[in-house]
Parts: C-alpha cells; sequence; structure tokens
C-alpha cells in the first residue's frame, strides 16, 4: 500500500500561518507536510520502485520469452523512471501528462510483457493526488477500459482480466480515502493555529487595556506632582518634600496595582484552551468531550486549570493511544475540582511514571493550597484530578 502515499498538491493551495509548515509546490498534497519534516520525503521516490517487481515477475516465471521481452522490458524503464521521479516533483497540471504516459506505456509493452499492468497502476495513483475524485474515476475507468481489450485481443487469461482493474481500482479509491483524510487534518491545523492566534491576540490586548488602566492615571499624577515638587523647592522645600512623599505614595500604589495586574495575565483560559486541545487531538483522531459548572473562577486558578489541560493532552496524545478524553469541572461547597480522563492503553497500572510536566501541575497546585491525583485502570485508562479550595469572595 505504500504506493498509494505519494502526495500531490495544487499550485493553489493556501499557505499556511506559519512558514515552515507552507505546502511543497509540485506533485504533493497539502498535507505532505509531515514526510518533509520526518526526514522520508526525499527517499519515498526509491522506496515506492520496489512495486517494479511485479513488472519483472512474468520474465522469471516465463524465462523463454526470448531476449526481444527482456530488452523491452528494460528499455521501458528508461521511459517510466524519468515519470516517475517527475511525479514526485513537477507541479499538478503536469500530472496529467505524466499519468497519460505511464498509461499509455503500459499498452506498449503489455504485448511483450503482461507485467507492463502495473505501470497504469503507476499512473492511475498519480491521478488519483492529482485530479478532482469525479476526474479520476473517469480516468480509471478509460485506462482500464482499453487495457481489457488489448487484454482480450491479446488472449489473455480471465485471471488477468479480473485482477488488474481490482488492484488498480482498490489503491485508487485508497489513495483518494486517504489524500481527504491528510486534507482535513491538515485544515485541522490551520483552524488550531488560528486559534491560538486569536487567543493570544486578545490576552495581548486584555493586557493592555489592564496596564492602560492601571498606568495611565497614575504616571499622570506622578508628572503633576514631581512638577510642582520642583516648582517648590526653592520657595518652600517643607511643601516641596510633601509632594515628593506623595510621589512616593502614588508610586507604591501604582507598583502594587502592577503586581496585581501581572498575577492576573493568564496564559491561557480554560474555554480557549479546551477549545485548542479539541483541536490538537482531533488532528490526532481523539475525541475531546468536556462539560464545564457555571462557576467563575480566578485568574490563578483557571491559569493551573488550562496548563493541566495543555500537559494533559501532550501526554494523551504522546503514549496514551486514546481514542476518547473527557474533561469536568465540579464546584462542590468549599472546593475545584477537574478530572482529566482518558481510555488510552499507553499505562497500565503501576506503570505511570509522574515526570517534569505531572510535578509541575502538582506543585502549581500546592501554592493555591490543592493537589493532584493520578489513577489508572487495569486496561490503561488515565485519571487526573486536580482539586484546590474555592476562593473566598
Amino acid at each position: 500500500m505504500s504506493l498509494s502515499n505519494r502526495k500531490i498538491t495544487s499550485s493553489q493551495a493556501a499557505p499556511t500561518l506559519v512558514e515552515h509548515e507552507r505546502p511543497t509546490q509540485g506533485v504533493r498534497d497539502i498535507a505532505s507536510n509531515g514526510w518533509r519534516a520526518a526526514g522520508k520525503d526525499k527517499y519515498l521516490a526509491y522506496f515506492n520502485l520496489v512495486y517494479l517487481m511485479f513488472l519483472f515477475f512474468p520474465l522469471f516465471i516465463n524465462p523463454y520469452g526470448g531476449a526481444k521481452q527482456v530488452w523491452i522490458t528494460l528499455g521501458s524503464l528508461v521511459i517510466f523512471l524519468p515519470l516517475h521521479f517527475l511525479s514526485y516533483r513537477r507541479e499538478r497540471r503536469a500530472a496529467i501528462y505524466i499519468a497519460s504516459s505511464m498509461v499509455l506505456l503500459c499498452y506498449a509493452v503489455t504485448p511483450f510483457n503482461y507485467g507492463a499492468n502495473t505501470y497504469l497502476i503507476f499512473g492511475v495513483i498519480t491521478a488519483a493526488y492529482a485530479f478532482k475524485p469525479k476526474t479520476t474515476l473517469i480516468f480509471l475507468g478509460v485506462s482500464l477500459a482499453l487495457l481489457e481489450l488489448q487484454a482480450y485481443y491479446l488472449e489473455f487469461p480471465i485471471s488477468y482480466l479480473v485482477a488488474t482493474p481490482i488492484m488498480a481500482s482498490m489503491l485508487v479509491i485508497y489513495t483518494l480515502y486517504n489524500r481527504k483524510i491528510e486534507s482535513s487534518n491538515h485544515i485541522l491545523r490551520l483552524s488550531q493555529q488560528e486559534v491560538q492566534r486569536l487567543a493570544q491576540s486578545a490576552e495581548r490586548e486584555r493586557i493592555g487595556r489592564d496596564l492602560h488602566d492601571v498606568l495611565g492615571h497614575t504616571l499622570s499624577l506622578i508628572v503633576m506632582k514631581s512638577e510642582l515638587a520642583s516648582r517648590l523647592i526653592e520657595r518652600d522645600a517643607q511643601a516641596a518634600a510633601t509632594q515628593i512623599r506623595e510621589v512616593e505614595k502614588v508610586a507604591r500604589d501604582a507598583l502594587s496595582q502592577i503586581r496585581t495586574a501581572v498575577s492576573g495575565i493568564r496564559l491561557a483560559g480554560l474555554e480557549a484552551e479546551l477549545a485548542s486541545a479539541r483541536l490538537t487531538l482531533l488532528s490526532a483522531d481523539v475525541q475531546l468531550h468536556y462539560q464545564l459548572a457555571p462557576v467563575t473562577l480566578s485568574a490563578e486558578v483557571e491559569t493551573v486549570f488550562a496548563l493541566a489541560v495543555r500537559e494533559a493532552v501532550t501526554n494523551i496524545i504522546r503514549h496514551a493511544k486514546a481514542q476518547r478524553v473527557e474533561v469536568e469541572l465540579i464546584s462542590q461547597k468549599n472546593s475545584l475540582q477537574l478530572h482529566i480522563s482518558d481510555d488510552g492503553s499507553g499505562h497500565t497500572l503501576g506503570t505511570l511514571k509522574p515526570g517534569n510536566g505531572l510535578n509541575g501541575m502538582r506543585e502549581r497546585l500546592l501554592l493555591l493550597g490543592g493537589d493532584l491525583a493520578i489513577d489508572t485502570s487495569p486496561q490503561g485508562g488515565v485519571r487526573l484530578t486536580l482539586s484546590c479550595p474555592k476562593p473566598e469572595k
């Protein structure tokens, strides 16, 4: 199936928000960046050449085909190999010529080597990554119909007439499905980046408003009293000293207000973090369900809970092998509890070892007078319970 893992992209693909994720121009799908990021892309074209073994099977099964069969087969490789590598580098509009040339090469070689149907399979898969599904299916149908007519005229066995359409159709359908999934994942990544960008932008605006409210009036008052003290210092030193002391008091009040504002700066709101977590998990084919009690959280508590969700999601993607994650915020009489659980199999009972992330989560809760409990089921699911006292009203 690796043959169908080739990616073909449109030159019209929209640019992403991050430069290093911009799609490569050429015969690749817009979601193919993972291959390049993993360093596999440059080897994929070579790896898929292993499927040429089906081209050479007839030469070994029928060793009496003669030198003509061998030389025609080897000569066809001189034409096919450049087409194959071009299919990984050229733009989408060139794919129609590349795919058609592969199919025509199949028709030319088939009278001498029935294993040339391998070229047709390469061609229709190239088309599957280049064209729209409807166009791809039309191209597949026409290509197979012409090959079937040729095979019937050449009196090939019925097994050939049946096996080639089945194999080609299965690979094309798989390729179209794989292409759709990759495109959906790409859109999810873009959506996740947009949510994060909007959340960061909103937080920067909030911080700006808070600092303006705190400092605007205070700094104006400090400037005014400083100017008054400078005018009074030669005429009335006592009055000037009074103004300086008031400047000191105003500055101390401003410092206290700034500390309060800074302590309220949230790295992420809980709901914004959950929205981002849902997109992140969806890209890993994991469902997130959450339910939040209607309670107002203090800035410190919300920051700790949001960071806990972020850390838990990271661990789930890396280790849990989960399919479903549940998050629930419960408001009790004197405490708040945040439950984060998954149905993964990455950990079994007694094997979960808290790392820096979980330890940091516990330390932040301890500063608020809370605690962290970790439970694992025999099947491997993990449940985190973060608890902290309700802030006094």
